[in-house]
């Protein structure tokens, strides 16, 4: 076999994958059409209200205030709610920012702070688990605002003790609009939280995003507790949750969030999640595939879940492919109309994933922004795919090795808001 012929050979089986992941896109999008009944209603009456404890973990990040503040305004009775702050801070500023604002709070909010960051914010959520006393635990990254009636929306699927998992949804986002950057990671959010998880709700099979959702504190005990050794937590204890036969929730319910602003910060975010999300299917790929408390649909999706990314290593290697196919064929040969229709083909067949964005774009009643994501999604897309495929190589052939060029995989992403509440400690 010539180098042209095992080219095309790879570039054909390739292009083969890539349809069909395009045509899974354009499935979901059809399939969210059907089942998504999801609209923000009044504020539930709750027949009970459950204690609960609200955590938000910080790591040097002053913006943290402006959620805790949000945190103390919640419609919920003060008597059934209590406030941590999980620190893991280095910086003394931020650090005693923090410390004094659960001082004006006494018993109501409580400072927590580690001098190491043993297995980072999953090891703190760990470490501290023993002084929660809500039946309850609410999570918030330090960037999100929730808005007053989030914990009587969140508490009421609870009321089914089967319920482990409630996650609502991240639509808002405070700097979506700041650059191209902030556009495509807010884009790809939205589909992820308009598109996606209406369905993996039908199916019972959402994950807890790690933020701006709430866990029974029983199951995570039940199932082993945080996995401080992941890099995405907040999957791993999903799966072990819908593993041992609980349900999940997703509400649409917003909670403002900010999105990453540099190329850097977004690429490191995108790479975490994609490791982290493979290593869960590796690490629990026996139980996903064989437990018998798994309904079909929801193996289906876990797997979509966590290793859907693997097909950013099949694009490389067909766009490398193709391009050794055509310098090795005949490159200066005339262009003609079998060409064009050709091109054509290939790009409809190709074309899933921007009808995921146009799905999605609809759903948030946003379609005048089509141009900006189809930009972002040739462009950055091009980018994010790249560093996909070396996450997705890690994940797989180097598991025992650091993502990144450091000592840990963790890297927490910088916040917008920081500088802001710093300069107002």
């Amino acid at each position: 076999m010539t180098l042209h012929e095992l080219s095309l050979l790879l570039y054909k089986g390739g292009l083969i994958l890539v349809a069909l992941s395009s045509a899974i896109f354009v499935l979901l999008a059809l399939v969210n059409l059907l089942v998504d009944r999801s609209r923000r209603g009044p504020t539930p009456e709750l027949g009970d209200h459950p204690f609960i404890t609200v955590q938000v973990p910080s790591y040097n990040d002053a913006v943290a205030a402006r959620c805790l503040e949000a945190c103390l305004n919640f419609s919920y009775p003060n008597n059934r709610y209590e406030i941590m702050i999980l620190d893991d801070s280095t910086d003394q500023r931020t650090a005693r920012l923090l410390e004094e604002f659960a001082n004006r709070h006494p018993g109501f909010v409580r400072y927590f702070h580690r001098d190491n960051r043993r297995g980072y914010k999953p090891g703190a959520l760990q470490a501290w688990m023993s002084h929660v006393r809500g039946e309850l635990v609410v999570i918030f990254d330090s960037d999100f605002v929730p808005q007053r009636d989030f914990l009587q929306h969140i508490a009421q699927p609870f009321e089914d003790s089967r319920v482990a998992i409630v996650q609502t949804r991240q639509g808002t986002f405070l700097n979506g609009n700041q650059n191209l950057i902030t556009r495509f990671a807010s884009y790809l959010l939205s589909i992820h939280h308009f598109i996606l998880m209406p369905i993996l709700h039908r199916y019972n099979a959402v994950f807890f995003c790690g933020t701006a959702g709430a866990l029974r504190k029983r199951a995570i005990e039940e199932v082993g507790g945080w996995n401080s050794t992941s890099i995405t937590e907040d999957s791993d204890l999903s799966v072990r949750l819908l593993i041992k036969g609980y349900r999940s929730v997703y509400l649409p319910v917003d909670t403002p969030s900010e999105v990453p602003v540099t190329i850097k910060a977004f690429l490191k975010q995108q790479m975490r999640w994609c490791f982290g999300n493979v290593r869960v299917f590796c690490d629990h790929a026996q139980h996903i595939l064989l437990k018998s408390s798994l309904t079909l649909a929801q193996r289906i999706l876990i797997c979509f879940m966590t290793i859907a990314s693997v097909i950013a290593p099949i694009v490389i290697i067909m766009t490398i492919a193709g391009s050794v196919a055509w310098l090795t064929g005949d490159p200066f040969r005339s262009f003609g109309i079998e060409d064009v229709r050709d091109i054509l083909t290939k790009l409809l067949l190709t074309s899933g994933f921007l009808i995921l964005g146009l799905a999605m774009l609809y759903k948030r009643d946003s379609l005048r922004e089509f141009p900006h994501f189809l930009i972002a999604a040739i462009s950055l897309g091009c980018v994010l795919t790249c560093a996909l495929f070396l996450a997705v190589y890690k994940a797989v052939f180097r598991k025992d090795r650091p993502l990144f060029a450091q000592k840990t995989s963790w890297i927490c992403t910088p916040k917008s808001g920081n500088e802001q509440f710093k300069g107002s400690g």
